[in-house]
């Protein structure tokens, strides 16, 4: 493939990745497990899938990698598991639209920490791109944001999961530079599976007294929008800026707000049809602008 090419394979992948997040809202809606244990089963299942392609070579990967690397491992990891504990369970008090809606405010999250830590430079215009999209997320939510305390507190814990996911991205974009994405996403599906395990011990939460329905539910969760969804964002990292990949997600909201209309029969507000102009028009033209215009970090 050459390299003119790959930003626009890039760019396909990144869309498929798009859809298959997208029902990750819908599933979790599905099962009444406890966030943590959805999120175990989902690392552990997910590692166990991609065990046979990191073992080979994951020694070496581990020993080149500097003590700062390996923290940089374990800050990942922290950080995915705060997501899922916090996104997961803000989905037992607000809507798939609302808690979605939250979630795309990831690419402001990741611009800042790539903008304080990383130098990168953003122009003004990229900013103002992604604050249409953000718009755009904001009128699709603007109704159910309004839902009561139950609603602001699945708001509040899924800001909380923003800025972890967030974290997780900025890391991940460093240590890809380094090993490949298998290695990577095998190492902190790990670290956030042992994790996820410590804490759902502590809360004294079942691994095992769930129903047929529930265990679906972890499979789905593992294979669609983890496989094709977080594995699949890890790899594109190495083609990718971190902030592109944050903003491709803030389309999100759309894909789970459709599904949530089709499988969870939920009613889609007019006002969401304003928005999803928004959306589309933002995150086109703030991926125009990230290809064409930012200046990358310099190398340290």
């Amino acid at each position: 493939m050459s390299s003119s090419a790959r930003p626009i394979v890039a760019y396909i992948w990144l869309c498929i990745g798009i859809v298959a997040i997208s029902f990750a809202a819908i599933f979790i809606k599905m099962t009444t497990a406890p966030a943590a244990i959805t999120a175990f089963y989902r690392m552990v299942m997910t590692a166990v899938l991609l065990s046979p392609f990191a073992f080979r070579g994951l020694r070496d990967a581990v020993m080149r990698l500097t003590y700062r690397e390996r923290w940089l491992f374990v800050l990942s990891g922290v950080a995915l598991t705060i997501h899922f504990i916090f996104w997961i369970q803000s989905l037992f008090y607000t809507s798939v639209a609302s808690s979605t809606l939250v979630l795309a405010l990831q690419p402001i999250f990741v611009l800042l920490l790539d903008r304080i830590f990383f130098g990168v430079r953003v122009k003004v215009r990229t900013w103002l791109y992604a604050w249409i999209a953000i718009f755009g997320t904001a009128v699709i939510g603007w109704h159910d944001l309004y839902g009561g305390k139950t609603a602001l507190l699945g708001d509040l814990l899924a800001v909380f999961g923003t800025v972890a996911v967030s974290i997780y991205f900025i890391a991940g974009q460093s240590l890809r530079r380094k090993v490949s994405s298998v290695h990577y996403s095998f190492l902190v599906y790990l670290v956030s599976g042992v994790l996820l395990a410590g804490y759902s011990v502590w809360k004294g939460y079942s691994f095992v007294d769930y129903s047929r329905a529930d265990w679906e539910v972890f499979v789905l969760l593992t294979l669609i929008p983890t496989v094709f969804g977080h594995t699949l964002f890890n790899t594109l990292l190495k083609y990718l800026p971190a902030s592109t990949i944050a903003m491709g997600i803030v389309g999100e909201p759309i894909g789970a707000t459709v599904l949530s209309y089709f499988l969870l029969h939920a009613s889609i507000p007019l006002l969401w049809y304003v928005g999803a102009v928004f959306v589309v028009g933002g995150v086109v033209l703030f991926l125009r602008s990230m290809h064409s215009t930012n200046v990358p970090p310099s190398e340290t």
